[in-house]
């Protein structure tokens, strides 16, 4: 329990934590809202901007949803014409997704309003700060950071989707 004349640093660090988290996704969420979509529509579109081609497992293992779970939103995005499905380069059978022009757009404006509070941030704290959060986040984001950076490697590599950072 935090003890207001005496917080514990990580109470702190938890508490700053919380309230970054909630301006991050707060950024986009009034533009989600206008879409009639939440957060969950915006993860999808975020990991398939990052990673074009994935396939619906892939995707439901990334974001560890079931593909119960992730069949409305997904059905939506598809609806709105911001999710496609192709089938895959190397096997036809592979059932492969993809942002459209539009759902490309969305993802850009949605992100838009993040990167601006992410350059505004890294500004204030230096350029040293950039390279300080990444190395803390990825060892909070573990084995399953590791094994999704290397199957976007992999996808890549093999030629099935663009090349960017």
């Amino acid at each position: 329990m935090l003890d207001p004349c005496r917080p514990d640093a990580y109470d702190r660090d938890f508490t700053l934590f919380y309230f970054a988290y909630r301006a991050f996704t707060g950024a986009a969420d009034a533009a989600l809202a206008e879409q009639g979509m939440g957060r969950a529509h915006h993860r999808i579109l975020t990991f398939l901007a990052y990673s074009p081609g994935m396939s619906v497992g892939e995707l439901c293992q990334a974001l560890q949803l079931t593909k119960q779970a992730i069949n409305g939103p997904l059905r939506k995005l598809g609806d709105e014409q911001l999710v496609r499905v192709t089938p895959g380069e190397r096997d036809r059978r592979r059932k492969e997704l993809h942002l459209t022009e539009r759902g490309a757009d969305l993802e850009r404006t949605l992100h838009a309003r993040q990167r601006a509070l992410f350059t505004a941030a890294l500004e204030e704290a230096g350029p040293e700060a950039a390279e300080g959060w990444r190395r803390m986040l990825a060892p909070l984001a573990g084995r399953d950071w590791e094994v999704f950076t290397a199957s976007v490697e992999a996808r890549r590599t093999e030629g099935t989707g663009p090349h960017h950072p």
